[in-house]
C-alpha cells in the first residue's frame, strides 16, 4: 500500500516538472498563437501514444463510459488553451500560482460528483485561497487584473473538472491511462483548431524542435498525472502539483529574468497554505 502511495507521489511531482518544461517551451514559442500551439501540441503528442501504449500492454479503448471520457478530454482541452493564453501575458510563476487553484475548485466539485464530504472546517481555508487569489491578481490594479489572469483561473476550473472526471473513471474502473490521455489529445486538437482559424503562423526552423519538445513534455506529463491518479486521490495529486510553482519560478528566473512581486509571494502563500489546509481537513473528514 505504501509503495503505491509513494509511486503516486513521485508520478505527480514528475508531472509537475514535465508541465514546467512544456510551459517553458510555450514561452519560447511566443511567436505562435494560443490556438496553434494547442493544436500542434495535440497532433504531435498523438505520435507518442503508441509508445506509451506499448508500455501499458493493454487495449487503447475500453468501450465504456464514453461521456466521461469525452468530458475529461473537453475540459482538458479548454484548460490547456486557457493556460497557454495566460502565459502570453504573465510570468511563469504568476500564471502557475493562479493555475494551481484546482484544489479549491475540486472541493466544490467533489461533493457533487465524487461523493466527497466538505465540512464547515473548510471555510477558513477557502477564504484564504480566495484572498490569496485576489492579491496575486491585484484586483485593484487594472494592468494586472486582466484577461490573462482570468485565463489562468479558468485553467484551474477546467482542470478541476477534468480531475473530477478522472476520479469518476477510476471509481468505475477498466480504463487505461492511455485511453484517458488519448481523448485529451483529441480535444486539444479540436479546441486549438477552432482558435487557430483566427491566428495562424507557419512555424519556422527551430520552432519545430521546440514544438516536439513541448509535445513530449505534455504527453508524458499527462501520463504521469493520470497514472498518479490511479494510485492516490485526485485531491492529493492536485496538492502535489503545487511543486510546479517552485519549478516555474526557478525556470522563469533562469531563462527570462522573471521576478515575482511581493503580492505574488504573499498571495501565493495564502493559496498554498489554504490548499494545504483543504488537503489536511479532507483526509480527516
Amino acid at each position: 500500500m505504501m509503495g503505491q502511495i509513494t509511486l503516486g507521489i513521485v508520478l505527480s511531482i514528475l508531472s509537475a516538472l514535465l508541465f514546467t518544461g512544456m510551459d517553458a517551451f510555450v514561452k519560447v514559442l511566443d511567436n505562435l498563437g494560443t490556438g496553434e500551439l494547442t493544436f500542434l501540441r495535440g497532433v504531435i503528442g498523438l505520435a507518442f501514444i503508441p509508445l506509451v501504449l506499448r508500455k501499458e500492454k493493454g487495449p487503447l479503448f475500453s468501450g465504456k463510459d464514453h461521456w466521461l471520457l469525452h468530458a475529461r478530454g473537453f475540459f482538458g482541452g479548454l484548460g490547456i488553451c486557457s493556460f497557454f493564453f495566460a502565459l502570453k501575458g504573465m510570468t511563469l510563476g504568476d500564471a502557475q500560482i493562479l493555475g494551481q487553484l484546482t484544489g479549491f475548485f475540486l472541493c466544490i466539485l467533489s461533493p457533487i460528483f465524487l461523493k466527497t464530504k466538505v465540512s464547515k472546517d473548510f471555510i477558513p481555508a477557502i477564504v484564504g485561497i480566495i484572498l490569496g487569489t485576489a492579491i496575486v491578481m491585484q484586483v485593484w490594479n487594472f494592468n494586472t487584473f486582466n484577461a490573462y489572469a482570468w485565463g489562468a483561473v479558468a485553467c484551474s476550473f477546467f482542470s478541476a473538472c477534468a480531475y473530477t472526471c478522472i476520479g469518476k473513471l477510476n471509481e468505475n474502473g477498466g480504463h487505461a491511462g492511455t485511453e484517458i490521455v488519448f481523448y485529451f489529445q483529441m480535444y486539444s486538437i479540436l479546441c486549438g483548431g477552432a482558435l487557430m482559424i483566427f491566428d495562424f503562423t507557419i512555424p519556422q526552423g527551430i520552432d519545430w524542435v521546440f514544438l516536439v519538445g513541448l509535445s513530449f513534455c505534455a504527453i508524458f506529463a499527462q501520463m504521469s498525472l493520470t497514472w498518479g491518479c490511479l494510485y492516490i486521490s485526485p485531491l492529493l495529486v492536485s496538492f502535489l502539483q503545487y511543486t510546479a510553482i517552485l519549478f516555474h519560478i526557478i525556470v522563469g528566473w533562469m531563462f527570462w529574468g522573471e521576478v515575482l512581486t511581493i503580492y505574488s509571494w504573499i498571495g501565493g502563500a495564502f493559496i498554498v497554505l489554504g490548499s494545504g489546509m483543504l488537503l489536511w481537513k479532507s483526509r480527516k473528514a
